[in-house]
């Protein structure tokens, strides 16, 4: 059996990682510059991510590849290659990681959109998807985790693509923002309709992260709870993004963030980590909490 489909299966919550760009930012990555072109350009810095994470706690981190698909990779000029770039990744992952430790095979969005919103057809995405999985994959990571999606469609075709791609599990997670009529992606539809339509395509895990934090984020919590049984993932930010003269700021520190997480954990199966603006110190005080 899977490694991670085992761990989910005991029942007990999985601690996954925090944010990578915040990080990379911290470490020198400049206003434009691809993230995921540091997996070959600066492998030390991001192998040093992977490791405080793990540190901290995390049984498994994200590999840095996040917009390693070919369209986002060519927004950013990058020179690296799809494949090149993925399998750069799971090594800089794999080389960190403890014994028992996983590594997810991280993909987002593709940076475009479908008609007819956009220009994009289904077909071309899912080979889109399908080029970046099959690296992942042939890489070696344990499973993959889509994340950050916030077009129902736009997501079942990522899944599509990686089920083609091997036998691996797929966490699936969206974005969404909350309403007074509850949550919603943000092409408009309800959080109950994407978590299961996305349990129906074979998704391992679904969830969200990214965009809410605090109230909105454990109201989130107990939407994900009335939408029915299963595995959920749930990754929120560190607070509301806060611009200041230094740059971003996220305001919630390490001990809130942990709280809230806690606060929200009433699920039999939980993959539980940090999204924008967290650190291994988020995740540390997590884990002490979880620990407890």
């Amino acid at each position: 059996m899977n490694r991670f489909l085992e761990r989910l299966d005991q029942g007990q919550t999985l601690l996954w990682d925090g944010g990578m760009g915040s990080l990379l930012i911290a470490a020198g990555l400049k206003p434009g510059e691809c993230p995921e072109a540091w997996n070959l350009d600066r492998p030390d810095a991001v192998r040093a991510i992977h490791r405080d994470y793990y540190a901290a706690g995390a049984c498994a981190v994200l590999t840095n590849t996040f917009g390693a698909n070919a369209a986002r990779l060519g927004d950013t000029h990058s020179r690296h290659g799809v494949a090149e770039v993925n399998q750069a990744g799971v090594r800089l992952a794999r080389e960190a990681c403890p014994e028992g430790g996983l590594v997810a095979g991280d993909m987002g969005p593709s940076g475009r959109f479908l008609e007819p919103a956009g220009e994009e057809t289904e077909e071309a995405l899912e080979e889109l998807f399908l080029e970046q999985a099959r690296a992942l994959v042939e890489a070696g990571v344990d499973l993959i985790c889509l994340e950050t999606f916030s077009d129902l469609h736009e997501i079942q075709v990522a899944l599509r693509a990686v089920r083609r791609a091997g036998p691996v599990p797929v966490v699936a997670s969206m974005t969404f923002r909350a309403t007074a009529r509850g949550c919603f992606s943000l092409m408009g539809d309800p959080l109950r309709d994407c978590l299961a339509a996305l349990r129906a395509a074979g998704a391992a895990a679904v969830g969200a992260n990214c965009t809410l934090s605090g109230q909105a984020f454990l109201d989130l919590a107990r939407e994900i709870r009335a939408a029915g049984p299963g595995p959920v993932f749930l990754e929120p930010n560190a607070g509301e993004p806060e611009r200041t003269p230094e740059g971003i700021r996220y305001p919630m520190g390490p001990e809130p963030f942990a709280q809230a997480i806690q606060e929200a954990l009433h699920f039999p199966q939980a993959i539980v980590g940090g999204c924008c603006g967290t650190t291994p110190a988020h995740i540390a005080a997590l884990s002490r909490r979880l620990s407890r």
